[in-house]
């Protein structure tokens, strides 16, 4: 009876352990995990455009759950833009994408991208489905040769909705993805005006000399004026570190001549005194904070 009782007992014991193994390994914690994001809107209806399979209703939670109620668009104009910057630039909110990347793993990256080539982008369509494909893949880009292969896909093909493959150019924009130099080049090239800004933004945060030479090129053909502007913005930051620039080459056509100051974070405005206002100025120095005396002796 005791042998028959150890047995049984070591028999309970063994079932116990892969039980508990099973309930902790990498597939049931991604189950639960996954589970834990459908929750959040367990009746959320699956876009017909959605691929199917075990990533659908997550995927369909993570796109739906964070968007803005349709209450907070008082007219299609305001749909657009926010469409167009959750688009382009991601979505404000994204905590619940981020969830879902946590929890996925590497199997979100191919679903992703099946998802962008799946669901068209309509004008008006809130929330856009596939830019939050875009948001997945450009969280995994910099950990995930198919994911920039699958951002590269979208933005070089220019199948998709402007926005879309806009958004998907900008994702790889702030990967590693080209130097500030190939970003140039392509300024030189790129025939659509927004792209040429957002390729700008990058090259002039990172201000490398060795782009000089694609901006010098880029300025002396572009025919658009604000862009032009940025351009030379562009040259000056690379000649003048630590001060502050004009971005409209210092027409002030409306009186008063603008400056971004980009190491100190500081926008400079003053009244144009001549014909044009000088390029190039020193930053205001930084007022000292505030210190609240009273609060401190309480």
């Amino acid at each position: 009876m005791k042998t028959r009782a150890l047995l049984i007992g070591a028999g309970l014991a063994t079932f116990g352990g892969l039980a508990l193994y099973d309930y902790n390994s990498p597939d049931s914690r991604r189950a639960r995990e996954l589970h834990d994001v459908e929750k959040l809107k367990p009746d959320v209806a699956l876009p017909a455009c959605l691929p199917q399979g075990p990533l659908a209703k997550p995927f369909a939670v993570a796109a739906v759950a964070e968007a803005l109620p349709p209450n907070s668009f008082e007219n299609d104009s305001r749909k657009r833009n926010t469409i167009k910057h959750d688009c382009i630039r991601g979505a404000s909110q994204h905590s619940i994408v981020d969830k879902l990347v946590a929890a996925a793993g590497d199997d979100l990256v191919p679903y992703a991208a099946k998802v962008v080539e799946s669901c068209p982008q309509g004008k008006l369509d809130y929330p856009p489905i596939a830019c939050t494909a875009l948001d997945v893949l450009g969280q995994r880009a910099m950990t995930s040769a198919a994911a920039m292969t699958a951002l590269e896909k979208v933005a070089t093909e220019r199948k998709a909705a402007k926005e879309v493959w806009e958004g998907a150019l900008y994702r790889l924009i702030q990967t590693s993805w080209h130097t500030p130099a190939q970003l140039a080049a392509q300024v030189v090239t790129e025939p659509e005006w927004e792209v040429r800004e957002l390729l700008l933004e990058k090259i002039r945060e990172k201000r490398d000399k060795e782009a000089r030479g694609s901006l010098e090129a880029a300025y002396a053909k572009e025919a658009e004026t604000g862009t032009k502007g940025h351009i030379k913005a562009a040259l000056l930051e690379l000649d003048n570190p630590g001060r502050c620039v004009v971005e409209d080459e210092g027409r002030a056509e409306d009186g008063i001549c603008r400056y971004v100051c980009r190491d100190q974070n500081q926008r400079l405005r003053y009244p144009k005194a001549g014909p044009g206002c000088p390029m190039v100025r020193d930053p205001e120095p930084q007022k000292p904070a505030q210190v609240d005396t009273a609060a401190l002796t309480k």
